[in-house]
């Protein structure tokens, strides 16, 4: 019979197992259930390593197959702390020159880097960067140079554990990740048009910050791959237990339909001109009328897209899409080709001009010159305000909104980058005479140099709106099409018959006499408008900031190329058809010459000339324009000749 002690030392006994076994189910429950997800992350980070496989970003390409973006191979450097932290001098003593660092900056960004890495927390990791974009070869080279290294043990024979600590800090100490670094063979042409790629925040590949980089950034990103393995006690991949594959997929490249011969005429052009007229900045857009294609198109002040920091991020954008402007009176072949459509005029159609000063509804409108009795041709040749005030006039303001807007004007073109501006055209029912009059020579609204440039390929092209174009097509690395974009018909916007008309007109603008005479072309036809904005802000005009431009194309009888250009607050002169004419010309005779061209002008007598010739005393009833309503006056017989070719 069991005594009464060891009745109480069972007790003790049986309460010490179920103590233990209840703290033992305690703890397994703790880590099955309450930390799983912790322990097996904290377990997945000794055993497991996840590698991204880091996808080539596709290239961007001109027209004729030059790269004007491309990836290289690099590595990123980076340094296992968990090695440094009992030898951190002489690793920056060792490693600051072969990386080309300070010794003492390294040692400490390595202090720092340690320091966070032993006190857990947000900030604990097992590596630092030290270096990116380091060339392969470079890479090689110092892997190499490292091997050879002492790491500050100097004793020849060293002991066993100095030994394997060594060998760890040659072949452990730094290791490298494949990445890429973006190149730009012709940096500022067309920086742009193209823009640049960064690294993103996670630090895997290149993500585009502006032009066709950012618009087509998943094209040209690709897929990165991704490889999921267990390692070794020493952080080795053991390939044979790879839970994970995925090889990645390449980017894709962009062919653009921008010819860099082109660009570069028109850069060259645009500098010298900023130069010469001391101008703010300047702008300029080349088009293929026929299929609506974007041949060029520059901005200045521009940027290096190998070091874009290095400019102001204004500069990346592209001002002919994204910068807002009151155009002048290049929109003046809009008022013109309305008034024709319509059948309300013709080119020789009279206007009185009021000798360059008229007041309709308490609106005072002025010519730049004191005009008595023109044609619409010669008044806008010549640029009449008033010739086209009174047009408007006659149209109305719903008629010449709808003209505006079936143009393209108030919306954005479609063409496939961000920032474009859609302008701004206010609602007509809102339109005072003021507006009216003013929307006639292009104040009062907000366009884009691109849908300028638009709105004349559409005269151009007989009267037919189509898309713009800018990318041409997108091929595989390995140059398969893979989307190819053809040219897009929209609607047609005026008859073949007005778009004929509008281009007499332009011809006349270039003819003696009228203000676009410095834009004319020795051996091809010329239809140009010239345009002089003075710039506004809510308190009104500015004084002595003008938007100077020329617009137009050639041949004109059969137009291969709109050149629209434009100069930003130029100092030494400021109207379009003297400071920018001589610029559209000198861009129109290289890319003549570069595209080769057939000239289309040849010699013959002239066929009469802008200047109003002296009337002689018989009469007859001219049809007058006056304050948007028509009636018949008694005025000497005029002939209004059509203008001649120079």
């Amino acid at each position: 019979m069991l005594s009464t002690f060891q009745y109480k030392r069972l007790a003790g006994i049986i309460l010490v197992m179920v103590v233990g076994f209840g703290w033992l189910y305690y703890r397994l429950f703790e880590i099955q259930i309450l930390r799983h997800v912790e322990l097996q992350a904290k377990a997945r980070q000794f055993t497991e390593t996840t590698r991204i496989l880091e996808a080539r970003r596709g290239k961007i390409l001109d027209r004729n197959g030059r790269v004007l973006a491309n990836s290289v191979p690099t590595k990123i450097i980076y340094a296992n702390l968990a090695l440094c932290s009992n030898r951190v001098d002489q690793i920056a003593q060792t490693c600051g020159p072969l990386l080309g660092i300070p010794p003492v900056e390294l040692a400490g960004r390595l202090r720092a880097s340690v320091q966070r890495s032993t006190g857990g927390g947000a900030g604990n990791h097992k590596a630092i960067v030290l270096k990116r974009n380091v060339p392969v070869a470079d890479w090689q080279a110092l892997s190499s140079a490292l091997a050879l290294e002492s790491f500050g043990f100097g004793k020849p024979l060293l002991a066993p554990a100095e030994k394997a600590q060594l060998q760890k800090l040659r072949h452990k100490l730094l290791f490298a990740r494949d990445t890429q670094l973006r190149r730009y063979p012709y940096e500022q042409t067309p920086s742009q048009v193209v823009g640049f790629a960064s690294p993103p925040t996670n630090g895997f590949g290149l993500e585009g910050v502006c032009g066709v980089e950012r618009a087509f950034n998943k094209v040209l990103a690709g897929e990165n791959g991704l490889c999921v393995s267990a390692q070794d006690a020493a952080g080795n991949e053991l390939p044979l237990h790879r839970t994970q594959y995925k090889l990645p997929s390449d980017g894709a490249n962009i062919v653009l339909t921008i010819d860099l011969r082109l660009q570069d005429i028109v850069e060259d052009a645009l500098a010298a001109a900023v130069t010469k007229y001391r101008a703010r900045g300047a702008s300029a857009i080349v088009m293929n009328p026929r299929t609506f294609e974007v041949l060029a198109v520059a901005g200045l002040p521009s940027f290096n897209p190998q070091d874009p920091g290095a400019s102001p991020a204004e500069t990346w954008r592209i001002p002919a899409f994204s910068d807002r402007v009151e155009p002048g009176s290049t929109l003046k072949v809009i008022t013109l080709a309305a008034a024709l459509d319509l059948g309300l005029m013709t080119l020789d159609s009279g206007v009185y001009c009021e000798q360059g000063r008229y007041v309709v509804n308490h609106v005072l409108v002025r010519d730049h010159e004191p005009y008595g009795l023109l044609s619409l041709r010669q008044g806008f040749a010549k640029s009449s305000n008033i010739a086209l005030a009174k047009t408007a006039l006659e149209l109305g303001s719903q008629r010449l909104y709808y003209y505006l807007t079936n143009f393209g004007f108030g919306r954005c073109t479609g063409i496939p980058m961000g920032g474009e501006t859609s302008g701004w055209i206010g609602p007509p029912a809102d339109w005072t005479t003021m507006k009216l009059t003013r929307a006639a020579f292009g104040q009062g609204v907000c366009v884009s140099q691109l849908q300028m440039a638009v709105a004349v390929c559409v005269i151009a092209n007989e009267g037919r709106l189509m898309r713009p174009l800018l990318v041409s097509r997108i091929e595989s690395p390995q140059g398969r099409v893979l989307q190819q974009f053809q040219p897009q018909f929209i609607r047609s916007v005026v008859r073949p018959q007005t778009a004929q008309q509008v281009k007499e007109a332009m011809k006349a603008v270039v003819a003696p006499g009228g203000t676009g005479t410095l834009a004319a072309l020795d051996r091809y036809t010329t239809a140009t408008k010239t345009g002089t904005a003075q710039k506004s802000n809510a308190q009104g005009f500015i004084p002595g900031r003008y938007y100077s431009s020329v617009i137009g194309f050639f041949p004109a009888d059969a137009p291969q190329v709109v050149i629209a250009v434009a100069l930003d607050e130029p100092e030494n002169g400021y109207y379009g058809g003297k400071v920018v004419a001589p610029v559209f010309r000198t861009i129109a005779e290289q890319i003549a010459t570069c595209l080769s061209i057939p000239p289309d002008k040849v010699e013959r007598a002239p066929a009469g000339n802008l200047a109003v010739q002296p009337a002689p005393p018989a009469a007859r009833s001219v049809r007058l324009v006056v304050g948007g309503s028509s009636r018949k006056a008694p005025v000497a017989r005029q002939t209004f000749a059509s203008a001649s070719r120079p």
